[in-house]
């Protein structure tokens, strides 16, 4: 019997990390077993055969998904031949619904299973139909425990399996000489996380650092710059707010770690603060169309802590403009007052207990995934 034949897809950086956490479970459970798909440089390690760069795909709401329809029908086109070279036993999408729905829909049409991790959060959204979940996906790993009963009403096969960030990160922990550097700078400190993907970067960045210029001096300000190819742009930004602050390529870990509060895009980043005990508040800048044909139907907070808490714990803000004035009033806040930053710290020890969870994530979900293998 041949060894299985994996296909995973992960169109943005957030995903990568989680399929290559899962990929290393997979090899320990399946010696031999081969990955093809779309992934970044971690899965790439992990032994994925590339077929088509994600990072021409990755994007979110209504305006850069049309934009980006093009590339999809060309990564959907790459992903179909070469499922009829060398048919995959099992295709395990992560996150990003985006793109993933048409993998799904067209995988199941040639009867291969498709798993996806990270759900749909189709609760959230009243416009959100089921049936495209249905028939793009066999089964759902979810990653927030309150997700289950959705699915279960909904008839939708799924599993919760926990938070697969916190066992990335813990894998992974920052450069202890690199926090210490920055924590040994004055106080307050401030980091501004402004996303992975290039169009959340140059939305999102000015609306920050325009908070940032708000704030009184003196401030050490960090920058993250999780996209080499964006850098140009941050340091373009920068040099036009006229803040004098420092730019760290791919340390978003030890910014949280050393900062007294942060400035994050919404998305995994959020739980990042929440891993490391670093208060925030939470932007998403959308375009005046995006804003007008989504806010009517966002029924829940965007940010990620809120979600799993079930209230509001971090200040979030959902922007069609650059407009900063509750921003930086958010992080003047977080800055200036101890118990405000004390509130959410007590609130993120209960969202990380009750996140872990054993076996870890990528073990439950390697459990479901080997369900399928013939």
């Amino acid at each position: 019997m041949r060894p299985p034949r994996f296909f995973l897809c992960a169109g943005e950086p957030s995903g990568v990390g989680i399929g290559a956490t899962l990929m290393r479970t997979l090899k320990r459970r399946c010696p031999g077993a081969t990955f093809a798909g779309l992934g970044g440089d971690a899965m790439r390690a992990e032994g994925l055969r590339l077929i088509y760069d994600p990072a021409r795909t990755a994007t979110m709401w209504l305006w850069g998904n049309l934009k980006r329809i093009p590339a999809h029908r060309r990564a959907l086109r790459a992903c179909i031949a070469d499922w009829e070279r060398e048919r995959p036993d099992v295709v395990i999408t992560i996150d990003y619904q985006a793109f993933h729905l048409y993998v799904g829909t067209r995988a199941r049409a040639l009867g291969i299973p498709v798993v996806h991790y990270v759900g749909s959060q189709f609760w959230a959204r009243r416009y959100f139909t089921l049936e495209p979940i249905r028939r793009a996906y066999s089964h759902v790993l979810l990653i927030h425990e309150f997700e289950q009963r959705y699915y279960d009403e909904a008839k939708i096969p799924a599993t919760f399996v926990g938070h697969p960030l916190f066992e990335r990160l813990a894998e992974r922990p920052p450069d202890g000489a690199k926090v210490a550097r920055l924590r040994s700078l004055p106080s307050p400190r401030l980091g501004l996380l402004p996303g992975s993907r290039h169009g959340e970067i140059t939305g999102a960045l000015p609306v920050m650092l325009d908070a940032a210029r708000r704030l009184p001096e003196p401030l050490s300000l960090f920058v993250s710059c999780a996209r080499p190819d964006s850098r140009p742009f941050v340091e373009g930004a920068l040099a036009r707010s006229g803040l004098r602050a420092e730019i760290l390529d791919g340390s978003s870990g030890e910014i949280l770690a050393a900062s007294d509060a942060a400035l994050i895009t919404s998305g995994s980043a959020s739980m990042e603060a929440v891993y490391y005990d670093c208060p925030a508040a939470v932007i998403y800048r959308l375009s005046p169309l995006s804003y007008f044909f989504a806010k009517p139907h966002i029924t829940c907070p965007i940010a990620q802590p809120n979600l799993v808490a079930g209230r509001i714990v971090v200040p979030e803000f959902l922007l069609p403009s650059g407009a900063s004035e509750g921003v930086a009033e958010a992080a003047r806040t977080l800055l200036s007052d101890p118990d405000a930053r004390a509130a959410q710290r007590s609130a993120f020890a209960t969202i990380r207990e009750r996140l872990r969870r054993h076996p870890a994530p990528s073990e439950a979900a390697a459990d479901v995934v080997c369900r399928f293998l013939r």
